[in-house]
């Protein structure tokens, strides 16, 4: 807007106000273009403080962050498929789940005959007791396909393997679950993979030096051994040749592959025993962990190495436990009352 001889009536105005400003300042050592200078400082100043504090909270953070993590199938070592297993036709399941089921983390009676081929490790580790006895570490994997509550197997496995009467009694051994190196790993796999990779499961590892005269060397350049397999089906799998060898058996790498049709349908041994079945499972592979040979029911309690997969002879009765007489739980000693003294 000007005024009709062309002059602004503002500029005046502005002109006035600086001239006061400046006014303001004189005397004073203190320069307008001085001030906008240290003023843009301070802002800047200002906005270097807020992004260095936005970078010292994010940071460490960021540095520090543990990478999300995922859940990817595990393949376990030494367990490649030894056989292609021919499996008989296996007996649909049919019967409503009970409690022991649901502990031992049996969600179904569906099953597959053959899943995936990997496992997933179960996640977990426990601590040992300082007061029970020597540690031996057990970790657990379930084949991808199998469906199954891992946690709860897992807890119903531990349960069996410290259980007073098997093989830590008398707190010999105490057993804690772990999700890395092992003494023994338990897998629960689908019918065709348990029978893949242990096609004999009922051959006890060597222990301590074994000098055989009938031994025959394999064809490993190191001069090992191969442990002769027994033959005899087993979960379903077709007959192992009896001169056949294998170098990774399954007790020789410290591994328990439970069939997940046998862990649901039973044994017929045990009949409609479920939990007494899964006792024996555990009990009897770990046996041959332990270097235990199998042997056979003549009469009276079987023998936890006893094979009891089908019918017992008449005049036996099954038996899960190594040491059965035992009592469940390690009793708790009780402390001595001190002597009260006379005055």
């Amino acid at each position: 807007m000007t005024s009709v001889n062309g002059v602004c009536p503002y500029g005046n105005y502005r002109r006035g106000v600086l001239q006061r400003v400046k006014t303001m300042f004189a005397g004073r050592g203190i320069s307008l273009p001085g001030l906008a200078v240290t003023a843009g400082v301070v802002v800047v100043a200002f906005g270097l403080g807020l992004v260095a504090g936005w970078i010292t909270d994010g940071l460490p953070a960021r540095l520090h962050a543990e990478p999300t993590p995922s859940a990817s199938p595990s393949p376990s070592v030494g367990l490649s498929p030894m056989i292609e297993p021919s499996l008989p036709p296996l007996d649909p399941i049919i019967r409503a789940l009970t409690v022991d089921d649901r502990r031992a983390g049996v969600i179904t009676t569906d099953y597959v005959v053959r899943a995936d081929g990997t496992f997933a490790v179960v996640p977990g580790k426990d601590e040992p007791d300082d007061g029970k006895g020597d540690v031996r570490w057990v970790s657990f994997a379930v084949e991808d396909g199998v469906s199954i509550d891992a946690e709860a197997f897992r807890g119903y496995v531990m349960g069996v393997l410290n259980d007073n009467r098997a093989w830590g009694t008398a707190g010999q051994l105490q057993y804690v679950v772990t999700a890395g190196v092992a003494d023994y790993r338990v897998l629960l796999a689908s019918p065709y993979t348990t029978a893949a990779v242990c096609p004999d499961q009922h051959v006890a590892v060597t222990v301590g030096p074994v000098t055989e005269a009938s031994a025959t060397p394999s064809a490993d350049p190191a001069g090992v051994i191969a442990p002769q397999a027994s033959g005899g089906a087993v979960n379903g799998a077709s007959e192992a040749p009896s001169d056949s060898q294998y170098d990774h058996l399954c007790s020789e790498d410290g591994v328990i592959v439970l069939s997940a049709y046998d862990w649901t349908a039973g044994l017929p041994g045990f009949a409609d025993d479920y939990a007494s079945a899964r006792q024996y499972l555990v009990l009897h592979r770990l046996g041959h962990l332990l270097g235990r040979e199998d042997s056979a029911c003549t009469s009276g309690r079987a023998a936890a190495m006893d094979i009891q997969h089908d019918v017992l002879p008449e005049g036996c009765e099954v038996n899960p436990w190594p040491h059965p007489d035992a009592a469940p739980v390690l009793p708790t000693p009780t402390p001595t009352p001190s002597p009260v003294a006379v005055p």
